[in-house]
């Protein structure tokens, strides 16, 4: 009793399909768990959780809609002077601030994000940065 070498790519290529289409419904049942702020663009790069708020001219991070679960948070090319501080419970990895109009950093401007490993400042007019901003 031979295989048929035709009936066994198929089956192959049919179970490769199934599952594509499992992994992109569990994606989309997960991207709509997450929250998103209703002026951003908000998707999975990868397992994390990315929320972009750039080149929208806000002056504030949107609080509202904001995930706590976000990983990357892109707030590049708006019209922001300050930083409010964030939610207690938020786990920002990235967050991005390029290209606003930040002239200082407080110091309980990031007080709050104890998972934040990366920040980018650049393109701003910061002339003054707390002792403290970062610890």
């Amino acid at each position: 009793m031979g295989v048929n070498i035709r009936n066994f790519i198929g089956l192959q290529a049919l179970v490769g399909c199934l599952l594509l289409l499992t992994v992109r419904q569990l994606s989309c049942e997960l991207a709509e768990q997450l929250d998103c702020p209703e002026e951003c663009d908000c998707h999975y790069f990868r397992i994390n959780w990315v929320i972009d708020c750039s080149d929208l001219n806000l002056t504030d991070i949107p609080k509202e809609g904001l995930d706590l679960n976000v990983y990357i948070l892109n707030m590049n090319s708006n019209n922001m002077t300050t930083i409010s501080p964030f939610p207690d419970d938020i786990k920002i990895r990235t967050l991005e601030l390029s290209d606003n109009l930040l002239t200082s950093v407080k110091r309980d401007s990031f007080s709050t994000l104890k998972y934040l490993l990366d920040i980018d400042l650049s393109l701003n007019y910061i002339t003054s940065v707390d002792p403290e901003a970062f610890l």
